[in-house]
């Protein structure tokens, strides 16, 4: 996966011709190598659930191993985080400059051609191999494709087996649609002090600070007594949509830095003592696993205090885990150690894939689906603990394939379509 942190030069000047290609971007090794374990650390967990390493199967009378586990789920902002910065910076610093916004067609069609036929491929072949003789209609496998399914059904029950989490897609699809309306709105609103980059700033963060309680008012909503156990609206866009508005407050605190020279507070702050950072972040992990107002170790569907403190702690974690990497003035062997090294940047390259293809591992480790003449349900605690391997290792071979079949020759296609440089990020 691409994780640029320079944008480049906004404006519409056209290219006389015959000039160079420009150099392509650097790429930066940690923000791959977190990308890439966190989508492991998310493949883990799901996997756990179903091998019973949780509160519930042939391994739950190990309560730390059950802690520690559930404890993941805290892992996922990062990904969001990142798209937020990453898509909005070049936005943002076409506001400082006076030049001109990313091309939106440009941007869309990029975005589209990142995401989406990786989707696809993974969505035919869970119909194909898990769902096949579940199909009853054209909707069916219409409704997926168009990543309409999780709007569609009633509850969690009702989804497709094979693609319970892709609602980060979705929720991925809605963010790339609404950034160009959002930073248009912002840029009109923040170049009416043109020409005071502090005040601009100040503008874009007070714009997007109120997307920040997003999140927390749809888990309240979501937790309602009318709303049943597990809504199938907990999975809807509104709960991480705030989350990426932080993530294009970062990508404005980028861009008033590579404009004006100026290094922003927090980054400075990130500066003095990147560990501190993520020894606090390690901290909101153990009060995870702990899980104060719910049962440790326990996957179940949390009470609402529960729901609102995962929410602000996993939206905290992530700042905490994030910032001392994206920060310019902080230094940290051991980050680099434990990021930037081979295995985790190539890690961070296949991640979008590894997060794709582990649901559809689960299942066919399992032996569950049409391809196997059963019903495709997993159920916790069906296997043991051999699962964790047969479906870490399976996704990740797959999303090696995938990677190089699909991911990286599409994402030229959109190189030499589109020589523009709009910053890529995904999940």
């Amino acid at each position: 996966m691409v994780a640029e942190l320079v944008g480049p030069p906004p404006g519409g000047l056209a290219e006389p011709p015959k000039v160079a290609e420009k150099p392509r971007r650097p790429r930066v090794p940690v923000l791959d190598g977190i990308r890439g374990w966190i989508a492991v650390g998310v493949a883990f967990a799901h996997t756990a659930y179903f091998a019973g390493v949780m509160d519930v199967g042939p391994l739950k009378g190990v309560p730390v191993l059950n802690w520690l586990t559930v404890g993941l789920t805290i892992i996922l902002t990062p990904f969001f985080l990142l798209s937020g910065m990453l898509l909005y910076k070049g936005f943002a610093k076409a506001t400082f400059t006076g030049g001109s916004a990313p091309n939106v067609k440009t941007f869309l069609v990029r975005r589209l051609l990142r995401i989406v036929p990786m989707y696809w491929v993974m969505i035919v072949a869970c119909l194909l191999l898990l769902n096949l003789s579940a199909i009853d209609g054209l909707w069916y496998v219409i409704s997926p494709l168009l990543g309409l399914h999780y709007f569609k059904n009633t509850d969690y029950t009702g989804l497709i087996p094979g693609l319970e989490i892709t609602w980060s897609v979705v929720t991925e699809l809605m963010f790339y649609l609404l950034l160009p309306i959002a930073a248009a709105l912002i840029n009109r609103y923040a170049r009416k002090v043109a020409g005071d980059p502090k005040r601009q700033l100040r503008r874009m963060l007070w714009s997007m600070a109120p997307f920040v309680l997003l999140g927390p008012a749809w888990e309240i909503y979501t937790h309602l007594p009318s709303m049943g156990l597990y809504p199938i609206e907990i999975f809807w866009p509104p709960m991480f949509l705030g989350v990426m508005a932080i993530g294009m407050m970062l990508g404005a605190l980028n861009a008033y830095q590579d404009v004006t020279g100026e290094v922003p507070w927090l980054y400075r702050a990130a500066g003095r003592s990147p560990l501190s950072w993520w020894v606090a972040a390690f901290g909101l992990y153990i009060l995870n696993c702990v899980r104060p107002f719910d049962k440790a170790g326990s996957g179940d569907y949390p009470p609402m205090s529960q729901a609102l403190l995962d929410h602000v702690s996993t939206v905290i974690w992530g700042v905490l885990v994030l910032v001392p990497l994206v920060s310019p003035v902080a230094r940290s062997r051991l980050m680099d150690a434990v990021l930037g090294n081979r295995v985790s940047v190539f890690l961070g390259r296949i991640s979008y894939g590894i997060y794709l293809w582990h649901f559809p591992m689960v299942y066919l480790w399992l032996g569950a689906g049409s391809v196997f003449g059963t019903a495709a349900m997993a159920m916790p605690g069906m296997a043991n603990g051999w699962l964790l391997a047969q479906v870490l290792a399976s996704s990740i071979v797959m999303a090696t394939v995938s990677f190089y079949v699909v991911e990286r020759p599409l994402g030229r296609l959109g190189g030499r379509l589109f020589r523009t440089g709009t910053p890529t990020a995904a999940l």
